[in-house]
């Protein structure tokens, strides 16, 4: 079994590389109902968005006791921005191209683009926290210590400017996420860009993002 990436306190592979990940995903718990989605899709659907190759879910250990201590998963994306509509003109005569049937002047939607990678999941395991309770920071370390070094390293590769999520709209959520660097749009360029890009199943969030 090969590590991915690991910090002085724990590590993290994809899902299903460690023979107790299924025990232990089964006994994974979550502080109250905010987390209920986050429970539902490791226990239920993690599996397999990793076989179709639609997210890549990262199991996080202890890695003096093997605990789960997390999860959180990955998905290439596509952030939109700068959108405006503009004249179509040919690009041969520089003139105004018009709609032949009305005579008005044709316009086109255009917009400029930012690659990204979204966090679509991340998770604390509650029974990990019960276990340690002088354990401060959980979330933090996972965040800096594991998921941005994955993300940077697949930056050398490929083009990637931004790290996105969509946060549960809870104002402490929302909060310890500012604390790790991610910011929100203003209210109405957040409004837009929800209206495009937001999943259905992550219809109460609010987007965030930090540029790498």
């Amino acid at each position: 079994m090969k590590e991915i990436v690991q910090s002085d306190l724990f590590y993290c592979n994809h899902i299903g590389e460690n023979e107790k990940d299924l025990r232990d995903i089964v006994d994974f718990t979550v502080r109250d109902e905010k987390g209920l989605g986050l429970l539902n899709y490791i226990q239920n659907n993690a599996f397999e968005d990793e076989k179709l190759g639609l997210m890549r879910t990262y199991v996080v250990r202890d890695k003096r006791s093997s605990e789960m201590v997390g999860y959180f998963s990955l998905k290439s994306g596509l952030i939109s921005y700068n959108e405006r509509d503009v004249i179509t003109v040919d690009e041969e005569t520089g003139e105004k191209v018009y709609d032949k049937k009305t005579g008005e002047k044709l316009i086109r939607h255009v917009f400029d683009t930012f690659p990204g990678v979204e966090l679509a999941n991340f998770a604390v395991n509650q029974k990990y926290i019960d276990n340690h309770p002088n354990l401060k920071g959980i979330g933090f370390v996972i965040y800096k210590k594991l998921i941005l070094p994955i993300i940077r390293k697949a930056a050398e590769t490929i083009g990637i400017k931004i790290l996105y999520l969509f946060a549960l709209p809870y104002d402490d959520l929302i909060s310890r996420y500012e604390t790790y660097g991610f910011t929100r749009l203003a209210e109405k360029y957040e409004a837009e860009l929800h209206t495009r890009l937001k999943p259905k199943y992550d219809s109460e969030c609010k987007f965030m993002f930090r540029v790498l």
